[in-house]
């Protein structure tokens, strides 16, 4: 089935949601997931500061050919790091082609690293520094859509990569004139999302920006206090190009905004997650269905044509459209390119409770429809 031509909207409800794959490392606290371009791998990052690559081609080729049978996830190659693991991004292009089997991570005092997933050496190094020559970490990164250029964030900047030139930034533009100065973007951009036309980040101040091509600024707003919480963690485009949506810590709403009229959010979704931790949301290839995980370890399917553009969709507690997908916080969601597979990771840490949920990676066949694009 060729994603090109045909995309797939979840049908929650006609038929029930059946798990199909499951990690057996339940001794790690996941933080992210997300599946290759190429639907064939997932990647997970964990509370250890490690890259987990698991290769689920086997596992997606028995739901093509209509086999579900319950396998297991294996670890296909991990990359653990000396500093703190704050962000990844798959290449956008990746294929069959080695040469495309790559990806992209930033950790705590290092550069930039693009690395090869197959034989896990470095490819190509990137670097940016500060107006006293000290490098800085990024703490949120991007492809361009095209997959020529990576987007960073950083304290005070943000900077754009060329993929072929190692080494220092093409652009680097500050997000404040002076951290005295109420213009700009304020806090430290926490998030960046791209799509075909457009690049938006936002930050752990509240904040949400617009940039040109070449990283300036081209407008900047903020969550409402009312959904807002301490700062955006999770910022993603809906597949229609034109809704960005941002989750926020410690709060309990997903708000997105049209981006044709950001003088108000044109949608809100409830969901129960006051914590400081990521929890990341998706959605189906259509865009009807933004998927999202609960503080719970519920996974709730939310029908976004249903929703009035100034009204909350609040889940109930025996929400038809929701699966209980862990015994614990889902932190990592993600959907896959071009078939109705869902990976959900769950992991928080737990002080007080001596005996917390296992921690676990799950794939997930959810029912679905296909159409022609």
């Amino acid at each position: 089935m060729s994603s090109d031509r045909y995309l797939y909207e979840y049908t929650v409800g006609s038929q029930p949601i059946e798990c199909i794959a499951e990690s057996d490392e339940d001794c790690i606290i996941y933080r992210a997931v997300e599946w290759s371009p190429d639907g064939t791998m997932l990647a997970a990052s964990t509370d250890d500061s490690t890259l987990r690559i698991y290769d689920v081609n086997t596992q997606v080729t028995q739901y093509a050919s209509g086999e579900h049978s319950m396998s297991p996830l294996a670890t296909y190659t991990k990359f653990e790091h000396a500093g703190t693991l704050l962000g990844f991004a798959w290449y956008p292009h990746m294929n069959r082609d080695p040469a495309t089997n790559c990806f992209v991570e930033s950790v705590r005092d290092h550069p930039l690293h693009l690395r090869d997933t197959q034989t896990s050496k470095v490819r190509a190094s990137y670097s940016a520094y500060n107006e006293y020559d000290t490098l800085m970490s990024a703490t949120a990164v991007a492809f361009s859509h095209d997959g020529m250029n990576i987007y960073t964030g950083y304290a005070t900047h943000i900077g754009r990569f060329d993929v072929h030139r190692e080494g220092p930034p093409v652009d680097l533009s500050l997000t404040t004139p002076s951290r005295r100065s109420r213009d700009g973007l304020k806090g430290i951009v926490s998030c960046i999302a791209t799509n075909s036309t457009h690049i938006a980040s936002a930050t752990l101040s509240g904040q949400l920006a617009l940039h040109t091509p070449d990283t300036q600024i081209a407008c900047v707003w903020r969550v409402p206090i009312e959904y807002g919480g301490t700062g955006v963690t999770h910022l993603r485009w809906a597949p229609n190009n034109i809704h960005v949506w941002a989750a926020s810590r410690q709060s309990e709403f997903i708000v997105a905004w049209d981006i044709r009229d950001l003088r108000a959010p044109c949608a809100v979704v409830r969901r129960p997650g006051r914590t400081m931790q990521r929890m990341q949301f998706a959605f189906d290839a259509s865009g009807r269905h933004l998927v999202v995980g609960q503080v719970d370890g519920r996974v709730v399917f939310h029908d976004l044509n249903a929703l009035d553009c100034d009204q909350s969709d609040v889940p109930v507690q025996d929400d038809p459209n929701s699966v209980q997908a862990h015994g614990d916080l889902v932190a990592g969601i993600s959907s896959h390119p071009y078939y109705p597979l869902l990976a959900t990771a769950s992991g928080q840490r737990h002080f007080h409770d001596p005996n917390p949920a296992p921690n676990c990676l799950r794939m997930w066949s959810v029912p679905a429809q296909y159409y022609c694009a």
